[in-house]
């Protein structure tokens, strides 16, 4: 029984860092640079909106690229490193061998 050890819940829980709060915001951006997008495609459709044909366009190119933009940087971080990661390469963390102790030679 002493041998065990107790788990203790709290160390267990999954650590949120900053990139997974980065991922939330890019992503959210994502879906407001899309739903600008579709308002300007909506306004091209029903002209009872009052919007001209240029500020429609203007809406669904603006908030296209806005959407793919943060989309490929939510992408990116999601690619990238993790910022809390260890850095640590793993090449350092193999442990080396001691070179064998040289016997000396007798004369």
């Amino acid at each position: 029984m002493e041998t065990r050890h107790r788990i203790d819940r709290l160390d267990h829980r999954p650590a949120i860092g900053r990139n997974d709060l980065l991922i939330g915001v890019w992503l959210r951006s994502a879906f407001a640079g899309a739903a600008i997008a579709v308002a300007g495609v909506v306004s091209l459709f029903d002209p009872s909106q009052g919007l001209s044909v240029m500020t429609a366009i203007t809406w669904i190119g603006a908030g296209a690229t806005f959407a793919w933009l943060a989309w490929q940087r939510a992408a990116a971080r999601l690619d990238g490193p993790d910022d809390d990661a260890s850095t640590t390469p793993d090449s350092a963390r193999v442990v080396r061998e001691r070179p064998a102790a040289r016997a000396q030679a007798s004369s």
